[in-house]
């Protein structure tokens, strides 16, 4: 008894349908061919292996920047009232005016004030030729007692005056003195380097030197010296342990192109009990006044370098909270579970999972591995797939559409 041939038979497929229509036959022929090839090709690409690359775990020691945002703060800010009471005569600056120390600000009305110095200066001389005169004849009496003339009472009145004119030249003095600087401070002078930066009070106004009284505000003008500039900062609280005193700082400023190196030099002991956030204090040298204050400002802080374990980004898979890489064991793909934290667009650190020196697969053809799969590690000199290459590795190639 002859032996029944497989349906399916490529041999067999020509004869079966030799009694029927030729062009019919013929159609019948090609398409079990067809099917006959894809059947025989199916084993061999279920067989080849995935061509992938691999990058290593390296140990590598990161500084992660801390930043911050804040505020461009002058160095010293100062509201430049009155020094006496009287009327606002003459305001020698504008808003914008850089001034030196010593420069003239503006004056107080100093007319009465003139007049007063004036005044004392004549009674100066009075009592100061009252004194003398009252020098000499103390010398005469005391003389005069010498030789038996006078009385001791006599000696102890005329002493007694002259006691009183010195003193009255003393107060006198005195007097004159206070009427001097009261007019001396009718002129407001710049303690400081500086730029103005604000304008209340205009010429005519009556200031007091009490504020809250009929003065009204205490300042007329308000000088900045801002030669040297501070970057007030607010870092979120939880990096108080990371920053410290002289902790390396690059310092971003809206408005100005430089980038400005620098360093901690005042950290608050305060934290903010509401936004849990402490202040830090960065100088800038701002010799050509480039920077203003009142800028936004954005600061970077370099605290000391730390161990970590890097990787590649592209190696990594996965959603948040659960990450995956695939690794070599023996030629297959094995999935390991891993805990990686961003470090920037290029890679990431390994928290848990890996360690030094492990390699990871890589290459355009991970996102079609799975557990098991075999995989064919191709050599690269850079550890990235060259174009020519990933182009050729198409999912035809591994048995897969």
């Amino acid at each position: 008894m002859q032996a029944r041939r497989p349906f399916f038979s490529c041999s067999y497929a020509g004869n079966r349908y030799s009694g029927i229509a030729p062009r019919a036959a013929a159609l019948l022929a090609l398409a079990f061919t067809a099917a006959c090839g894809e059947a025989e090709e199916a084993p061999k690409a279920e067989r080849a292996a995935v061509p992938v690359f691999t990058t290593q775990i390296e140990e590598r020691e990161l500084v992660q920047p801390i930043t911050g945002t804040g505020t461009i703060a002058a160095q010293k800010t100062t509201d430049m009232g009155p020094q006496v009471d009287g009327i606002i005569d003459e305001v020698y600056v504008r808003v914008g005016d850089r001034v030196k120390e010593g420069d003239a600000l503006f004056k107080t009305r100093a007319i009465d004030f003139e007049l007063q110095v004036k005044e004392l200066e004549s009674r100066v001389k009075l009592a100061r030729a009252e004194m003398r005169n009252a020098e000499r004849e103390f010398k005469r009496i005391k003389e005069l007692r010498s030789k038996g003339v006078v009385s001791i009472g006599q000696l102890d009145k005329v002493q007694a005056a002259y006691d009183v004119a010195s003193a009255q030249y003393g107060v006198a003095n005195a007097q004159l003195e206070q009427a001097r600087q009261r007019l001396k401070d009718a002129t407001v002078r710049a303690p400081f380097d500086g730029v103005i930066t604000q304008q209340d009070i205009y010429e005519g106004k009556f200031m007091a030197t009490r504020g809250g009284g009929m003065g009204g505000p205490s300042g007329v003008v308000q000088i900045q010296k801002i030669d040297i500039v501070g970057a007030i900062v607010n870092v979120p609280a939880v990096h108080l342990s990371k920053l410290a005193l002289g902790t390396p700082a690059k310092v971003y400023i809206d408005g100005v192109d430089e980038v400005y190196d620098s360093e901690i030099h005042i950290l608050n002991d305060k934290v903010d009990h509401t936004t849990r956030s402490i202040e830090v204090r960065v100088g800038l040298k701002n010799e050509d006044y480039k920077i203003k204050t009142g800028l936004f400002t954005r600061a970077e802080f370099y605290p000391p370098p730390r161990k970590a374990l890097v990787m590649d980004r592209s190696a990594l898979l996965g959603i948040e909270g659960a990450r995956y890489v695939f690794v070599p064991d023996q030629g297959r793909a094995r999935r390991q579970p891993v805990e990686a934290v961003q470090l920037d667009a290029a890679s990431v650190e390994i928290l848990r999972g890996l360690e030094a020196g492990d390699k990871v697969l890589t290459g355009p053809m991970l996102g079609t591995l799975i557990d098991g799969l075999a995989i064919r590690i191709e050599e690269s000199n850079s550890g990235e797939t060259a174009p020519e290459t990933a182009a050729m590795l198409t999912p035809t190639q591994t048995g897969t559409r």
